[in-house]
C-alpha cells in the first residue's frame, strides 16, 4: 500500500464512512486545511453533477478523494514516482507537487478501495485536465478551480461560473484560457496543453 511508504504518514483503521476517513486521515498528518478544501469541492462537485446529469456519489468521492496525497511530502511524491518508473513531464520535474493529482489516484485506490474508473480517472487529471477529457473529467477539474483552497473569490471565477451556464467544455476552456492569458501558469504541463490546444479547435 502507498502509504507504507512513508514513515511519517499516520494511518488509521476506516470506518466506511469516506467523509470520516477523509477527515481522519487528513486531520491526523497535519492536513486538516485540506480537508476544508476537498470538502468544498465534492460539495461543488455536487452541484455541477446535478447540472450535467452525472452520478452524485461518485462526485462526492472524486471531490473527498482528489487531494488525499497532500500528506505525501513533493519530494517523496517525486520520489515514489521515480521509482515506479511513471513517465514524468518537464513541469513535474521543475514543480513535483504536480504529481500529487496522479499520486491521489494510487492513494484513493489502494488505501480506501476505490475501484469506479470514473472516479479515479477524475483524479487523476483534476489538477491539469486531459485530451478528450470525461465528464467527471470536466467536472472536478471545474469544481476545484471554483472551490480553491486559498482566500477570497477566485479572480477567473465569475467567467468560469458563466461558461458553466453554457457546458462543461466551455468552463474548462475558459478557466484555462483565464490561466494563460494572465501568465498564471507556473510550468505548461503536457496534459494541460493537449486539452487546451483541443477544447480551443471545439468552439
Amino acid at each position: 500500500m502507498i502509504f507504507d511508504n512513508f514513515a511519517y504518514i499516520k494511518t488509521e483503521t476506516l470506518s466506511g464512512d469516506i467523509q470520516t476517513d477523509v477527515k481522519s486521515i487528513l486531520s491526523i498528518n497535519g492536513k486538516y486545511n485540506t480537508y476544508i478544501h476537498v470538502s468544498n469541492v465534492a460539495e461543488r462537485n455536487v452541484f455541477i453533477s446535478e447540472r450535467y446529469g452525472l452520478d452524485r456519489d461518485k462526485c462526492v468521492i472524486g471531490g473527498l478523494l482528489h487531494d488525499i496525497s497532500a500528506i505525501i511530502k513533493p519530494a517523496d511524491m517525486f520520489k515514489y514516482a521515480y521509482e515506479n518508473n511513471f513517465d514524468i513531464c518537464e513541469a513535474e520535474k521543475k514543480y513535483p507537487f504536480l504529481l500529487h493529482q496522479r499520486i491521489s489516484k494510487i492513494c484513493a485506490a489502494e488505501y480506501f478501495n476505490i475501484i469506479d474508473e470514473d472516479i479515479l480517472s477524475a483524479i487523476e487529471c483534476h489538477t491539469t485536465l486531459k485530451k478528450d477529457a470525461s465528464k467527471y473529467e470536466m467536472s472536478l477539474f471545474i469544481a476545484d478551480k471554483l472551490a480553491w483552497d486559498r482566500e477570497g473569490k477566485p479572480p477567473y471565477y465569475d467567467v468560469v461560473d458563466a461558461a458553466l451556464d453554457i457546458s462543461l467544455e466551455s468552463a474548462c476552456y475558459e478557466y484555462m484560457k483565464y490561466m494563460v492569458d494572465n501568465n498564471m501558469i507556473l510550468c505548461p504541463h503536457d496534459n494541460f496543453i493537449a486539452a487546451y490546444e483541443q477544447l480551443n479547435t471545439r468552439r
